[in-house]
């Protein structure tokens, strides 16, 4: 008799455990995961639509070409990231759906076993019909043989009620889920669509800048307003240094608390110079000083150095430090400035598929972003620069041969 009831009762503990509990939080992570990327979604949503309401007030500009690439190169970087959280938001669409889809065989098999015991209990029920559960009574041998035979009797009741609301929980339970592949189904079916329409609308941006970066570069006067807005972007880098050498202090306080109590021992940034690891892996197509333009002929200085990759390259931290700045500038794309001890700073110009926000520790190795492509070759180029203060240095000399 007792081995019935905690037969049933661990039956129910071990359902609600698995379903209920394990399962719930696991499909709640994904829901929180998946609203995420909806808000992103919204969000790169509203800039892309501010930028191509832009894009009529260029065109009606005499020499708005400039800016009306700069707004394409913001959109396909925009609908990059957009292309990137379509993926995961799908990826994690279908390993929801893959986990329902277990959670229901599972629920079915239980529920199998749960009307085979429920059959069982039937059949024993019978034989144990009120007539003769009244024979049992009488045939007590005394008062205390009568009281257990009342208890195992009403245990008996009790057990194949629990094991009856087991079966229905069961039931509605595979129903449940079974709405919910539905759901998800649906949601993956409208993922898939929105994200070819995307990548159709990346392939028409990627073909107009193309086109705008022709014009541009068969106009030699566009062309040295392009090398102006650049000239201008250095100066807006120099000018966020300068602004966050006024607030050096927190930061650097930061992350030495982030540093105590991550129980990090780092080396001064000083003593790395020649053993920094590679922002990206690739090689150098521009040097860091002072370059004369292929076209122009003018003299431009490159404040840092260009390292062309092979596909979309992980861009990574090249020590540990606190971001200062994650912004777009003309010419450089997004942007990306950390702060190491002391005044060294690391700047990762022309990136994708941002991985981090201002004011966050980062560690040695840390993701960053993926490297993007260049307009003018369409291949991924990372930009990275290193300073000193106000100075800029050499990144040749400090990364590791």
């Amino acid at each position: 008799m007792m081995n019935i009831k905690r037969t049933c009762g661990m039956l129910f503990f071990f359902l609600c455990l698995l379903f209920s509990a394990g399962m719930a939080d696991s499909l709640e992570e994904y829901e929180r995961k998946i609203q995420k990327s909806t808000e992103r979604l919204k969000e790169l949503d509203r800039q892309i639509s501010g930028l191509r309401s832009e894009v009529k007030k260029y065109q009606q500009q005499e020499k708005g070409l400039i800016s009306e690439l700069d707004n394409t190169e913001r959109q396909i970087s925009l609908t990059s990231d957009k292309i990137r959280v379509q993926q995961r938001e799908l990826a994690l669409r279908r390993e929801k759906q893959a986990r329902l889809k277990r959670d229901h065989q599972r629920a079915q098999a239980n529920g199998e076993e749960l009307l085979e015991r429920y059959e069982k209990r039937v059949q024993r029920a019978y034989k144990l019909r009120p007539a003769r559960q009244w024979d049992l009574f009488v045939d007590a041998a005394s008062p205390r043989e009568f009281y257990y035979r009342v208890k195992y009797i009403s245990a008996i009741n009790r057990a194949d009620r629990d094991l009856y609301h087991n079966i229905r929980e069961n039931i509605a339970f595979i129903d449940r889920r079974r709405r919910q592949i539905e759901a998800e189904a649906a949601g993956i079916g409208k993922n898939v669509r929105e994200l070819e329409q995307e990548q159709a609308a990346l392939e028409t941006l990627k073909k107009a800048q193309k086109k705008q970066y022709d014009k541009i570069h068969s106009d030699k006067e566009l062309l040295a307003e392009q090398i102006e807005e650049k000239e201008r972007s250095k100066k807006e880098i120099q000018n966020i240094i300068q602004k966050t050498q006024e607030d050096k202090k927190d930061y650097l306080a930061r992350l030495e608390a982030e540093r105590k109590k991550r129980e990090i021992s780092e080396r001064p940034f000083a003593d790395k110079k020649g053993k920094l690891p590679w922002p990206a892996r690739g090689r150098i197509t521009g040097s860091f000083g002072t370059q004369r333009h292929p076209v122009l002929g003018t003299v431009t200085e490159n404040s840092g150095i260009d390292i062309e990759t092979a596909g979309s390259a992980a861009v990574r931290a090249v020590s540990d430090g606190m971001v200062v700045t994650v912004t777009w500038l003309r010419g450089f794309g997004n942007t990306i400035i950390v702060i190491h001890d002391n005044s060294y700073y690391t700047v990762y110009s022309h990136v994708e598929d941002i991985r981090v926000v201002e004011d966050e520790y980062v560690d040695s190795g840390q993701q960053l972003a993926v490297a993007g492509n260049d307009s003018a070759t369409g291949k991924p180029l990372l930009h990275f620069e290193l300073w000193n203060g106000q100075e800029k240095l050499d990144p040749g000399h400090w990364l590791q041969k």
